[in-house]
């Protein structure tokens, strides 16, 4: 780790601000200068480390903001059943994957996916934890990963009535702890999570609703929503004109909500959207791989692009957003909002002052292995980073003004070592899962 240190020959791109030749300094984990190579005061950078960074695009660390840190040892298991439909996908392989997690392979699920994220340049993940077997302690299980890196996170417990035999009271008990435990934590803060209106009972909603009745800016929720048709669905049945009216009716949400999915609604749902405006979250890899369809993205307004599990690579995210959207008619200046001012201003909201290439904001930085070779300006940046950086992986991320990865290598840990305890506490948990 070193506290202070100059990136030079770098090409800067920050909500707001683009250096196609910048350099940044970094002190005591803060940005004390954002300018043109060749441009910072030489009284400030004596005797400090330089880093020759060869022209390489340097962006704010990434954001993501859906994430499933337990679904990490999931590679190589096969669903238990069909898997023909999303709720089939769920039954027969989320849901028994979550079954079989306990405090040790929560840990080391978040920390191999956590490793994932930090070599792609992510410092900030919003997790939607499941584990239904083990739910008292197991946000501050998932924690303690992010303290071997120190990241920034935001936890939630996935609070669901899927199991009769379990009370949901204790999840939702469990994302309220955390969130308490954690109000004035600069690095990590806590949500309520919710899996999806389908799992939920009125009964469950209304305990919720009456929780947040005074505070739901303290306790935004963090929910599945409108993913499969069959959600959509459901809150017809059970009166409702949607996933989205059917939350508002119990008066959960509000502008700090996180809204994953979002893609069977109804037009009041749309409505909702707009007048209150929650967070919302595209997952194109995620979508097309549980076959769930696409977002109708002329009526969502504003969203960010997350990653529902399946990676930590948001460079490859957007990639398939583009990909699975519209392609060579894609705008890049409305990409541009989605990827990098959006993932700052959610940021605002849990993290005031981060997020920004910017002085005086803490050194979240990701380096990307990228080199331009053909012309890159404010105007094109995003296809670069769409049809140029594609792969994902970084040169480096900073974090706090600690460099966590540099050039192939994490920094913070003895990462072999690590991952020989990764793979035993995998073998365990695939054991548990086929039974």
């Amino acid at each position: 780790m070193n506290n202070r240190f100059l990136l030079q020959n770098c090409i800067i791109f920050s909500p707001g601000s683009f250096f196609g030749c910048g350099e940044i300094l970094v002190e005591n984990g803060i940005i004390t200068s954002v300018c043109r190579c060749g441009e910072t005061d030489s009284t400030l950078t004596e005797g400090i480390k330089k880093i020759d960074l060869d022209g390489r695009i340097t962006v704010p660390g990434f954001v993501n903001p859906h994430a499933h840190l337990y679904s990490s040892l999931s590679t190589g298991l096969s669903p238990k059943g069909p898997n023909n439909t999303f709720t089939e996908v769920l039954s027969n392989f989320w849901w028994p994957l979550d079954a079989a997690l306990d405090e040790e392979t929560v840990y080391y699920s978040a920390v191999s996916g956590i490793l994932d994220a930090v070599k792609h340049g992510v410092t900030c993940i919003f997790d939607h934890h499941a584990s239904m077997y083990y739910v008292e302690g197991s946000l501050t299980a998932v924690k303690k990963a992010f303290d071997l890196t120190g990241i920034r996170g935001v936890l939630c417990f996935e609070t669901s009535d899927r199991d009769s035999s379990k009370n949901s009271s204790a999840h939702l008990n469990e994302s309220i702890n955390f969130i308490e435990a954690h109000l004035d934590d600069s690095r990590i803060h806590g949500m309520i999570g919710l899996h999806a209106n389908f799992t939920l009972g009125r009964k469950t909603l209304q305990q919720l609703s009456g929780i947040l009745s005074s505070s739901r800016d303290k306790y935004p929720v963090h929910i599945h929503c409108g993913e499969g048709l069959h959600d959509l669905e459901f809150c017809i049945q059970d009166g409702f004109k949607g996933p989205v009216d059917r939350l508002d009716s119990f008066n959960l949400l509000s502008a700090k909500s996180i809204l994953a999915h979002c893609i069977h609604l109804s037009d009041r749902d749309y409505e909702i959207l707009n007048e209150i405006k929650p967070w919302v979250i595209s997952n194109p890899e995620s979508n097309a791989n549980n076959r769930v369809g696409k977002p109708d993205r002329n009526r969502l307004g504003d969203y960010l692009i997350g990653t529902d599990g399946m990676s930590f690579d948001m460079i490859n995210s957007l990639r398939a957003q583009y990909l699975l959207g519209n392609g060579l008619s894609e705008n890049f200046e409305t990409l541009r909002r989605t990827f990098m001012d959006l993932p700052h201003l959610l940021l605002e909201d849990f993290f005031p002052g981060t997020g920004k290439i910017e002085k005086g904001f803490p050194a979240d930085i990701a380096v990307l292995d990228y080199i331009p070779e053909t012309p890159c300006n404010a105007g094109n940046i995003i296809g670069h980073l769409i049809f140029g950086a594609r792969g994902g992986r970084v040169f480096m991320t900073i974090a706090d003004g600690n460099i966590l990865y540099q050039d192939g290598k994490i920094t913070f840990t003895f990462e072999k070592s690590l991952r020989n305890q990764i793979k035993t506490a995998a073998e365990k948990l695939h054991r548990r899962y086929y039974g």
